[in-house]
């Protein structure tokens, strides 16, 4: 333990004494407290295993709840109390239960990084949050994500303002591995339009990625190293000169770390002891975003590197530990680390050893969490449309039923620069947005103007419009979403989203409960068999599916039978 104690005072002295305004940056150990007045009435989601443990253990889905208000541009910010130890508290407050059931107050202690929307920001939050909750329903009704009301102010250490953040990440599959990374975001419920899978981490800044992540990826051959060689090359330049984050794991840390290019974390590289076990650990620099989670995390969980080490030289790039061994001889062994290239936002590298960490077991979701908390941490945004909106000015924007049969939209602007066109998206579950039809804007004015388009084939029950506003330079602003309801007496079924890269849901409109579902490709080959729903929805798992086109046929119990299509794309 005296060994550990040395280095994270030898690494906090070297902060302090050489980085100047580095040593406080957020992302860093020391960081500065950040304390506001949180007032009653706000909104808190819970991210600890007490408070949001809807399932039994901690709801990854309350991650997929944070980021869908980022995309509708809410306000949430982040509560890490500086100097916390482990599962520390971070603030503790009268609050209610508001969603998705009230329960009255009780003193609560928040732990793990909460996130907060103060009550000025709170309009359309709670549509927002019931939507989002509205996708569980049945057997998965208790994985609704758990939120809080506080009844008196409270002062709580703002860590991140998170205006403005709307993280996007590239999963790379080099090593043929995404699946381990896109899974965490399914579990999570992470909306799909925040990740996309790639086999080159070429060109990410243009393509408007915050985050990048690269699974177990060993490379065995001259062919195979050239092309990590490739990609380190990238990827040093995505973290240092475009101040975006990427976060390897298991193989893949040895593969970026090792490359003559590579050493984001040490000056000579790593090898892998695997010598670390959940009894010879500690837990440090816990106040840290990385860190939040609560409960115990096993470095020897599985995956061909698990622990890793220094092959002699020294520490770089500001790194730190997050679990480390907390023997004599452990003492530069490492199961998490982070390093940070440069000041501000971004610039960051996270290694996680461990391979698969998917399930529900506490190791699993802690490490999971660990991933992320790297995805939401805030980077820099060099070419992210919603970093930089438009130059249009939208003053409102609604719709209208047509014989309950067809939506016209209308929206409005009073000044135009550069603008080139509005694309118009809609969605059956108000997160998964798909484009329906494009208006050419005006380009530049300064006057009123009025556009309009028809939705000629809305679908049964509630219909979620938006507007992306896309101006010359192809920068993207979203504008609020609004609802519109087609009831219908008629059976059907909905498929969403449609196409679909990781999962399909199926909507049951006006149909009893105990519908057979089977699924077949186009050659008629059984996908899902004779499967029995009792809810309202299904969702079907897609990640092993070919690209294609594929069947979807329900039975009811009565014998009607209904079917649809669905695409499935890779990209």
């Amino acid at each position: 333990m005296k060994s550990i104690v040395r280095i994270c005072v030898l690494v906090a002295f070297s902060f302090l004494m050489g980085m100047g305004a580095m040593a406080q940056n957020p992302d860093l150990p020391s960081p500065a407290s950040n304390m506001q007045t949180l007032p009653s009435g706000s909104l808190v989601i819970a991210m600890d295993n007490t408070y949001q443990a809807g399932p039994g253990y901690f709801n990854l889905k309350a991650y997929g709840l944070v980021v869908t208000l980022l995309n509708s541009g809410k306000k949430l910010k982040w509560v890490i109390q500086s100097g916390k130890a482990k599962d520390g508290v971070d603030f503790t407050v009268n609050a209610q239960k508001l969603l998705p059931s009230y329960v009255d107050v009780t003193s609560k202690s928040f732990k793990s990084g909460p996130f907060v929307i103060f009550p000025s920001d709170t309009i359309g939050v709670t549509a927002l949050i019931n939507n989002f909750n509205a996708a569980f329903t049945g057997s998965n009704a208790n994985k609704k994500v758990i939120v809080y009301r506080t009844t008196v102010d409270v002062s709580v250490d703002i860590r991140y303002d998170m205006l403005g953040v709307k993280p996007r990440a590239a999963i790379l599959d080099d090593g043929g591995n995404a699946s381990i990374h896109t899974k965490y975001m399914t579990n999570a419920s992470i909306p799909t339009a925040n990740y996309q899978v790639f086999t080159t981490a070429a060109n990410l800044p243009a393509n408007c990625f915050t985050f990048a992540s690269e699974p177990h990826n060993e490379p065995k051959n001259a062919g195979q190293i050239a092309a990590v060689s490739k990609l380190v090359d990238s990827i040093r330049k995505f973290v240092n000169v475009d101040g975006g984050n990427f976060l390897a794991e298991c193989a893949a840390i040895l593969a970026y770390e090792n490359d003559a290019n590579g050493r984001f974390q040490s000056t000579l590289g790593l090898d892998k002891p695997n010598s670390l076990t959940s009894s010879n650990i500690s837990y440090v620099n816990s106040d840290l975003p990385y860190a939040q989670y609560e409960g115990a995390f096993d470095p020897a969980a599985g995956g061909s590197t698990q622990s890793y080490t220094r092959l002699g030289g020294a520490a770089a790039n500001n790194f730190y530990p997050i679990i480390v061994g907390k023997t004599a001889a452990l003492d530069s062994v490492y199961g998490a680390s982070v390093s940070k290239f440069k000041p501000g936002r971004g610039g960051l590298v996270f290694y996680l050893g461990n391979h698969n960490l998917d399930g529900t077991a506490v190791t699993d979701l802690n490490g999971q969490r660990m991933y992320l908390n790297a995805f939401l941490t805030p980077a820099i945004y060099p070419s992210c449309p919603d970093a930089a909106p438009t130059a249009v000015k939208l003053t409102s924007f609604t719709g209208t039923k047509i014989d309950n049969r067809q939506s016209q939209l209308f929206w409005s602007t009073s000044f135009e620069q550069d603008s080139k066109e509005f694309v118009i998206q809609r969605s059956v579950d108000g997160v998964n947005f798909f484009e329906i039809g494009r208006v050419a804007a005006i380009g530049n004015s300064t006057a009123v103007n009025n556009y309009s388009m028809f939705d000629p084939a809305p679908v049964p029950g509630r219909n979620f419009y938006r507007i992306a506003e896309v101006d010359i330079f192809d920068k993207i602003a979203f504008s609020n979403v609004i609802m519109l309801n087609f009831a219908t007496t008629v059976p059907s079924i909905e498929l969403y989203p449609n196409p679909a890269t990781q999962f399909v849901m199926i909507g049951f409109n006006n149909l009893p409960l105990k519908n057979t579902i089977n699924v077949f490709d186009m050659t008629g080959r059984k996908m899902v068999s004779n499967y029995t729903v009792s809810g309202n929805t299904f969702k079907i798992d897609v990640t092993n599916y070919k690209a294609g086109t594929y069947i979807v046929k329900v039975v009811s119990p009565e014998g009607k039978v209904l079917q649809n299509k669905f695409v499935v794309v890779k990209y």
